[in-house]
């Protein structure tokens, strides 16, 4: 089959391609005429080892991500899984139901395996959950990031980094669904707790929350 263009992102555009005698996922990290040419080389290189690598101890957590066959630090591609399945921003506009809030909490689970082994996914939203045969599959590992470390109540920088992808999924479904963003927010924040564990999960939620005033003091 042709290359077929699926999505074309801020730093990359997403395409189905025949890879071996079947159709996989390409992410390819297009090159940025704004950007010095030796920066971007590093930076869409950095990125792309990130995610694969991302992806890869995501899988050995025992979180379902789809999986990485090929890695192309040339072109600055990776060649995954083709997933169909359903967007989990699509259930969740459809309603609040008790399967959307289990979703939400077997995500947040999944957030707190990363966070535990210190993984940053960088943007943990609805967006990137995705419901294929009634299995989640958390996806977009694009700006995922390592810590080199597992984190401790008392590592600071490891707390905020953490609050920060916490932070992100609250402020989507705040915008997604404003008036039950905070029922949502508490079945994934359950989930979180499950994996990572009260002391260190209270530590990263209180990080959040002063994130949230900074923002707010910032743009007033």
């Amino acid at each position: 089959m042709e290359r077929r263009v699926i999505a074309i992102g801020a730093e990359a555009v997403l395409y189905l391609e025949n890879w071996l005698g079947i159709t996989v996922l390409v992410k390819e990290r297009v090159p940025k005429g704004y950007r010095r040419v030796e920066f971007d080389n590093y930076l869409r290189k950095l990125r792309t080892i990130n995610e694969a690598r991302a992806m890869i101890r995501a899988a050995e957590l025992g979180i379902p991500v789809p999986r990485v066959f090929d890695v192309d630090l040339v072109n600055m591609r990776i060649r995954m899984e083709y997933l169909r399945g359903v967007s989990l921003v699509k259930l969740l506009m459809a309603g609040a139901t008790n399967d959307v809030l289990n979703y939400l909490r077997i995500m947040g689970g999944y957030l707190g395996l990363l966070h535990g082994d210190g993984v940053m996914h960088g943007d943990p939203t609805p967006a990137n959950a995705l419901v294929v045969d009634s299995k989640l599959y958390m996806i977009d590992f694009g700006l995922s990031e390592f810590l080199g470390r597992r984190p401790s109540p008392e590592d600071s920088r490891a707390l905020y980094k953490m609050g920060i992808d916490l932070n992100v999924m609250l402020r989507s479904l705040e915008a997604l669904r404003k008036d039950e963003s905070q029922e949502l927010f508490r079945a994934f924040y359950d989930g979180y707790v499950e994996t990572l564990g009260t002391e260190l999960a209270s530590r990263v939620r209180n990080y959040m929350v002063r994130i949230r005033r900074m923002v707010r003091y910032a743009i007033r």
